[in-house]
């Protein structure tokens, strides 16, 4: 117990600091005591264990055994001079060997996962034993080199200490360590794999830091130790206790730091039930208000993944996608819809709950983004109000109850399925069997179509700009076909009965425009500027050329329902079914759209757009560009020089907007 009091307490010392690290910024002082004590239920038996590993081999090892065994004549270790090097040597070898490996693979496999799988444990094991073959006679060398240095150092000074002692050697070694590690960060990884969020590391290499420097401490204070050890054991154990009460007894703020406080979050997610918790929150306002005298119409919502607007039909585009084009051509055509974001985790999540991208708080995993369980989603809403809600999904790290994103709440009938025919099958049939059913609740479906984002997959890389375009095309035509056949269950109904149909994406794709392979990369219209097409009873015909967002998609569709459109505090998106059905004249230079990219484990984050009529901002982390879209949707001509007075005017509409999105959706 005597040898594990040590441990305890530079534990304790190190879950503290990192604590009040990650409570940083929260306000509340008991927010920021309890995401403390969160933190420390997670990271204290974490910091125990590895002292105690790290103590047990230094104490096998026997360093000061094994330093007079290393010493020679004159005092000096040129040995483990040379191991230390052979070491370091060794693991940037190894290091090179497996990231090389890896990316050529990538490349000649087009990122075939099991051929990579089984051929990497080949690459690694090679380099291992490279290593282990040249390690001895390269040790010897390097430690006969470190000798001759030494001696030349101590020549004719006998008074001179070696130079190769273990202070000097393992500090010289620890710098050469740190500054091939950033060389390399820089140079040849970063480059390569793109932005990576590293912010989620700091707190743990506090905890780890401060654990270290009390280890280091202990011994050096005999007399302090037992107040040291009983005021951090006793600070720790009230914060600990702090953190329980807090998700007890404010499951607001409990919500709020597994959101805003990664570390201190995953210890809520391992030792409380989120959906618990959701459960003690009051949702008195959770069912919608039905307007006087109106229906409750069928609604089907389909959103394809990763779909430019400029290449389908509707748009003008050569994709052979004769059902959009059918859809557009006997329904609502939106000419500037825009996406929240350009990826899916920021841009799905803002379209069914209704705020803006930044606004939405939760935390990513994966490639999703696990959304606070306070948001409320529109299908959620829906079933409140009385519809029989279903979901036709792909993928599972998106839908899947098990992940808990929480974007499959209130889908009481729930298909997850990674091939789209086959999930367009699966709606299909469902729907036909419930057809057949007698007395059923109004409807609302909702599909997502992965094809398009997997254009690349399985293809090889195309040699120039138009393969890019006609094989991102021939993964159109696939996601068409698959509407296709999902609604070709309503076929038996008369055009009145038929379901209002909304079509979608939730962001673009980039095919070399402004210098980007992809998406997930800029604002530019490429990524998000989207289709959306509505069509069915009530739906008045023709081209809308008012700017929309999709973050008014959940108002729109609560108010083609039946409803009242969503509003309060949590909703930023506006209806626009007046300008579906008529209600509303259409104005070419109205409407309003925001767009940002979110900082996360992908994307650089800084970079934001507004769309106001026909006029664009793009903000690039202070560098802005202005654009006329109607004259120049491609987004060719900056005319933020040229024109002063319209670039003052957006770039203030632009601070209000993100000064408006800075509030919290749940006050």
């Amino acid at each position: 117990m005597r040898w594990l009091v040590p441990t305890a307490v530079a534990a304790a010392a190190g879950a503290l600091a990192a604590g009040v690290f990650e409570a940083v910024g929260l306000g509340d002082p008991v927010a920021m005591v309890a995401t403390a004590g969160l933190f420390a239920i997670l990271v204290v038996p974490i910091l125990c264990v590895l002292g105690i590993v790290i103590r047990g081999l230094y104490a096998a090892w026997a360093p000061a055994e094994l330093a007079r065994d290393l010493t020679e004549d004159g005092g000096g270790m040129p040995r483990l001079v040379g191991w230390v090097l052979v070491i370091l040597l060794g693991i940037l070898v190894l290091a090179w060997v497996t990231f090389q490996g890896t990316w050529q693979l990538a490349t000649w496999t087009a990122f075939k996962p099991l051929t990579v799988g089984f051929l990497q444990p080949v690459i690694a094991v090679g380099g291992v034993v490279l290593v282990l073959v040249v390690s001895r006679p390269a040790s010897r060398l390097f430690a006969a080199i470190a000798r001759r240095i030494d001696g030349r150092w101590r020549r004719n000074r006998t008074e001179r200490r070696s130079l190769l002692r273990p202070a000097p050697i393992f500090g010289i070694a620890a710098a050469l360590a740190l500054a091939t590690i950033y060389v390399l960060w820089r140079i040849v990884v970063k480059p390569r794999v793109g932005p990576v969020d590293t912010s989620v590391g700091y707190a743990p290499a506090i905890a780890i830091l401060v654990a270290i420097v009390m280890h280091a401490v202990w011994p050096r204070i005999p007399r302090a130790r037992p107040y040291v050890g009983t005021a951090l054991g006793a600070l720790v154990a009230a914060t600990i206790v702090l953190g329980i009460v807090t998700v007890k007894t404010r499951p607001s703020l409990t919500l709020e730091i597994w959101g805003d406080r990664p570390l201190a979050g995953i210890a809520i997610e391992r030792l409380f039930d989120l959906d618990q918790i959701r459960a003690d929150i009051s949702l008195s306002e959770f069912r919608p208000v039905d307007r006087a005298g109106s229906q409750h119409p069928d609604i089907v919502l389909v959103t394809i993944d990763t779909v430019r607007a400029d290449h389908t039909p509707p748009y003008g585009g050569a994709a052979e996608m004769p059902v959009l084009k059918a859809l557009g051509e006997r329904g609502a055509v939106f000419s500037w819809a825009f996406s929240p974001s350009n990826v899916t985790r920021r841009s799905i999540p803002s379209m069914v709950i209704g705020a803006a991208a930044p606004r939405i708080k939760g935390r990513v995993i994966g490639w999703a983004l696990r959304v606070d369980p306070r948001h409320v989603m529109v299908a959620e809403r829906l079933s409140a109000g009385g519809y029989e809600t279903a979901g036709f999904m792909c993928c599972r790290g998106f839908y899947d109850p098990e992940v808990r994103t929480g974007l499959q709440r209130g889908l009481e009938h729930l298909d997850i399925e990674p091939n789209g025919r086959v999930l367009g099958r699966a709606a299909h049939d469902w729907i036909e069997a419930r057809e057949k059913r007698i007395g059923n609740r109004p409807l609302f479906m909702w599909i997502h179509i992965l094809e398009p984002h997997n254009w690349e997959v399985g293809i090889g890389t195309p040699q120039n700009e138009f393969e890019r375009a006609k094989l991102y095309d021939r993964s159109l035509t696939i996601a068409d076909q698959i509407v296709a056949d999902v609604l070709s269950g309503f076929s038996d109904r008369p055009p009145d009965k038929a379901p209002i149909v909304i079509v979608t994406a939730d962001h673009g794709e980039a095919l070399g425009e402004h210098g980007q392979p992809n998406h997930s990369t800029d604002l530019y219209n490429s990524q998000i500027r989207v289709p959306f097409v509505v069509a069915g009873p009530g739906i008045k015909p023709g081209h809308v050329q008012e700017t929309v967002s999709l973050t008014d998609l959940v108002p729109t569709l609560l108010e083609l329902a039946g409803f009242e459109p969503a509003r309060g505090p949590s909703i930023d998106g506006r209806s626009i079914a007046p300008l579906l059905t008529g209600k509303r004249i259409d104005s070419p230079d109205a409407g309003i759209a925001f767009a940002a990219m979110i900082k996360d484990r992908s994307n650089p984050g800084g970079v934001t757009a507004i769309v106001s009529g026909r006029w664009k901002l793009i903000d690039n982390g202070g560098v802005f560009e202005l654009y006329d879209l109607h004259s120049d949707p491609n987004e060719q001509a900056n005319l933020l020089s040229v024109r002063t007075e319209i670039a003052s005017q957006m770039r203030k509409l632009l601070e209000q907007t993100i000064e408006r999105h800075a509030a919290s959706p749940f006050e």
